[in-house]
Formats: C-alpha cells, structure tokens, sequence
C-alpha cells in the first residue's frame, strides 16, 4: 500500500527553483544538498519542497541524462504539470499570486469536473493548477456516456450489483484493469446516491 507521492522536477536551477517556489509561492524547505564547485559558487543541488501535502523535488541533472535534459528543456511544453488540490482559501492564494506578479495563465474559475481552480506557470514553464473541491459539485447524471445514469442506481443491492458490472465491463473495453474498473464505479455510484 502506497504510503504518499511525490514529483521529482530535473531542472537547470535548483537554485532559481527553491528561490521562486519559497518566494513566491510560499512553500517550504525540507531538505536542501549543496554541491561544491572549486573555482566558482557552490549550489543547490537537491531540493525538498512542502506545502500542506504538496511535496516537490527539485535536483539537477546528473551526467548521464544531460542530452535528455537538454532535449526536453527545448520543447515548448514540457508535458509536465502539477495539480495541488487545497482544503480552503484557494481565492486569499489566487490574490497572493497576482500581487507577486505571477504568470497566471488560467484566472480563478469553477470547472466542470467540480473545482474552483487557477493556473500559473513557474521559470521552467511547469504548469501549476492549484484547486479546491467546490462543495455543490455531484455526480455527472451519466456514467462517461455509457448510456448509464443515475436514475439507473437503485435501492435495490442486486440490481446495483448488476450494474456495477456492467460500469465495469464499460471500463474494461477501454483496457482498464478491474480492480481501478471498480474502485472508479463504486465511487461514481457513491456520489450517484
């Protein structure tokens, strides 16, 4: 059983990263390693960063992946980004960010899948979407145009039986595996109820 997650950023500027993120996004340090370098400044080559539950690694290259890194780093998108879901004051943290001068790049809206969110990117183009659960947000009345809907749940136990299967049948055409099938099904038709 998986205890907890994290991300690892490989980026140029461990430095530039810890800088930005404790700045002006207010998170904090956990962990730093500095690299010696003779002749010129020493810096940052590792870095753990927290907020809340949000817990960032940030490290440098290491030799081997420096062609990699240097492709990567090309692309205009780095098809990397960050989803930081928060309990409460998603507005009073929008308005932090637009007076640091923030690169937002999404305003404060609610979205259709149940979040009130906003992103911003970060000096390494990572797109950050920093959310908050909306309290009215329920369930999509039909189950991923399936066909089924909630009117389908019932009271009855061997009927939502029956369907269970079917919403996990659906799942399985798309190759998912039948245990995240159900996990996704039962959770749909808790917040179907």
């Amino acid at each position: 059983m998986m205890k907890s997650g994290t991300i690892v950023l490989v980026v140029d500027s461990v430095d530039k990263a810890v800088k930005f993120y404790t700045e002006k996004l207010f998170f904090d340090i956990i962990e730093l390693s500095v690299e010696k370098n003779e002749g010129a400044e020493d810096i940052i080559s590792y870095a753990h960063i927290r907020k809340g539950k949000c817990f960032i690694i940030f490290r440098a290259p290491h030799i081997e992946e420096l062609a990699e890194f240097s492709f990567i780093k090309r692309c205009s998108s780095r098809s990397v980004g960050i989803f930081a879901e928060m309990k409460k004051g998603i507005e009073k943290y929008y308005n932090k960010c637009e007076q640091k001068g923030l690169q937002i790049i999404s305003p404060l809206k609610d979205s259709s899948y149940g979040y009130k969110e906003f992103s911003l990117k970060d000096p390494f183009g990572i797109k950050l979407t920093f959310a908050q659960a909306l309290d009215t947000y329920k369930a999509p009345d039909e189950f991923l145009h399936s066909g089924i809907n909630k009117k389908d749940v019932s009271s009855d136990f061997a009927k939502n039986k029956e369907l269970q299967e079917k919403m996990i049948k659906y799942l399985k055409s798309f190759g998912v595996l039948r245990r995240a099938s159900k996990k996704y099904t039962k959770l749909w038709l808790k917040k179907a109820k």
